[in-house]
């Protein structure tokens, strides 16, 4: 078996839940330095941008730049920057600072908030903690409309302190329902992401020298999957041991801490 050179890491659940980091966060990534893995961060979620990641990993204590930053709404934007002429493409748009920032750098057209008057080409829902109802409601009539229904990421849920929370697939599950459409979702456990963390590794990173590490069978395993990579679960997050026992999607490692995956790390 090829030696692992380079770790693909899944953040909400792996690296903390919340606000609280796992334990033992900085040596992990310390012992990651010290033997020459490589390290990508890649999250469906979109809420923050690579910036306020980057900080956010300063302040439990890991050194980590902008572009070992991968998310749901970079990928996402990147997507529809292939697919339509940015300047020319009008996005109502329901999500935060990450996909907000991401879609404005790639130069799409965004629309006001509760824009009905101007038609919209595409409406894109990334999780946002603060949405309201006549949000959903323009999205919604945007939608019947005739605009493109695109979903950074389909997590129905997202680990915090307190347990499980709403994600985005249960934003889009309530506007599917409203629309009778079904969004397009760019984010894990489609490949795009994985294949663009590969590109920022390097021209050495390879489907057989990486690994995908995540904490939800059917987004972070299926991705890494789907893209050809060997994937390791780690049971910090949403996975129990009870929902592999029952699952289709089984990943070749699983690890109760990031503790016990750095000591395999080194000697794989």
């Amino acid at each position: 078996m090829t030696a692992v050179e380079n770790v693909i890491l899944d953040m909400d659940g792996v690296l903390w839940r919340g606000n609280t980091a796992v334990p033992n966060l900085p040596a992990f990534f310390a012992q990651l330095e010290a033997h020459g893995r490589a390290f990508m961060l890649a999250t469906n979620n979109s809420m923050k941008t690579p910036a306020q990641y980057v900080e956010k990993l300063r302040g439990v204590g890991v050194t980590a730049v902008e572009k070992q930053i991968m998310t749901s709404a970079l990928a996402t934007a990147a997507y529809l920057g292939h697919e339509y002429t940015a300047s020319e493409t009008t996005v109502y748009l329901i999500g935060q600072d990450g996909i907000r920032h991401a879609l404005q750098v790639q130069g799409f057209r965004l629309l006001e908030p509760l824009d009905l008057a101007t038609p919209a080409d595409l409406v894109v829902v990334g999780l946002d903690r603060s949405v309201c109802y006549p949000d959903l409601e323009t999205a919604t009539l945007h939608i019947r409309r005739g605009a493109k229904f695109i979903g950074t990421n389909g997590d129905k849920t997202f680990p915090s302190e307190q347990g499980q929370l709403p994600g985005n697939g249960s934003l889009l599950a309530l506007l599917e329902t409203a629309t009778e459409q079904q969004p397009l979702i760019v984010g894990k456990p489609e490949p795009i992401m994985f294949q663009e963390c590969l590109r920022r590794l390097g021209e050495t990173a390879t489907t057989a020298n990486s690994i995908m590490v995540g904490d939800r069978l059917e987004t972070d395993i299926l991705g890494g999957q789907n893209a050809g990579l060997r994937t390791a679960l780690v049971l910090t997050g949403v996975t129990r041991w009870a929902d592999l026992a029952e699952s289709e999607i089984q990943p070749d490692f699983v690890f109760h801490s990031i503790t016990e995956l750095g000591d395999w790390l080194i000697t794989s």
